[in-house]
């Protein structure tokens, strides 16, 4: 009989390897990076949303205005970094109201259009957000965005808010 076959653990060498096995503790940047990513859609699908993708395209919407956000505070010379963790701020917050939404409709058949509402609301704020930080870094043309925001027929909700001061 072979020494090793009878100092084994469990089949394994030892209980270093079983960790190893078990956890993956060599590549153990590469499995957390992996073990996060879907913690992160099992809670965006149990707790948010029902679709990771209407989540994580709000999300990417935010991140991309974020972005341009700053560029556009940098080129016109009006950067506050104070002011640069409203963002990871407004992630929460936007999570959270799309999932108080997604559980009343969850609750009661009334409110079944609000997570609906709710979300497309979101994507309409940060979408024309970001076409207007886009147009003043000159990443797209202005009256691309004047064309595009009046088609959107979202132009006369931003006049009558605009006319109306609270």
């Amino acid at each position: 009989m072979e020494k090793e076959a009878t100092t084994g653990f469990i089949g394994f060498s030892s209980p270093q390897d079983f960790l190893n096995s078990l956890v993956g503790t060599k590549t153990w940047l590469i499995n957390g990076v992996a073990a996060m990513c879907a913690g992160m859609t099992s809670f965006i699908t149990n707790y948010i949303w029902d679709d990771p993708m209407a989540v994580y395209t709000l999300w990417s919407l935010m991140f991309a205005d974020w972005i341009t956000g700053i560029i556009k505070g940098v080129i016109n010379k009006r950067f506050v970094s104070f002011k640069i963790w409203r963002m990871p701020l407004y992630f929460v917050a936007t999570s959270y109201i799309l999932h108080i939404s997604w559980g009343m409709a969850k609750g009661n058949i009334i409110y079944t259009p609000l997570p609906g509402l709710v979300v497309g609301g979101f994507y309409s704020v940060y979408f024309i957000s970001l076409l207007e930080n886009l147009g003043e870094i000159n990443m797209l043309p202005k009256s691309l965005v004047r064309v595009l925001k009046s088609r959107f027929g979202l132009k006369k909700l931003f006049d009558k808010d605009e006319s109306n001061p609270s």
